[in-house]
């Protein structure tokens, strides 16, 4: 084989191996970038989460307060209301001898 065939095979083999581990390390920073999106994306997802639209929860606390305030009023009405009489306590004693 003549010397320059040898050349240009070394030549190509060369870029070959320079190609392959040029490659390698695209291959490598890709993968770094994917797994980093991976984490941003699961970042967003939990802000997405945490400062979702409060609005349905606040009509339940609404509603659950509104109960609660009736109630109160029911109380209060039923404490100021004046007590028709009194009830008598009778021992149980009292009972068996009468």
């Amino acid at each position: 084989m003549p010397a320059a065939g040898v050349v240009t095979l070394v030549l190509v083999l060369v870029t070959v191996a320079a190609l392959a581990a040029y490659l390698t390390r695209v291959a490598l920073v890709l993968k770094h970038v994917n797994f980093t999106l991976g984490t941003v994306i699961a970042g967003v997802r939990a802000i997405e989460l945490a400062t979702r639209p409060i609005t349905p929860i606040l009509g339940s606390i609404a509603g659950d307060l509104a109960a609660t305030q009736k109630a109160l009023e029911d109380l209060l009405a039923s404490k100021a209301a004046p007590a028709r009489s009194k009830p008598v306590m009778v021992s149980r004693l009292r009972q068996r001898g009468a």
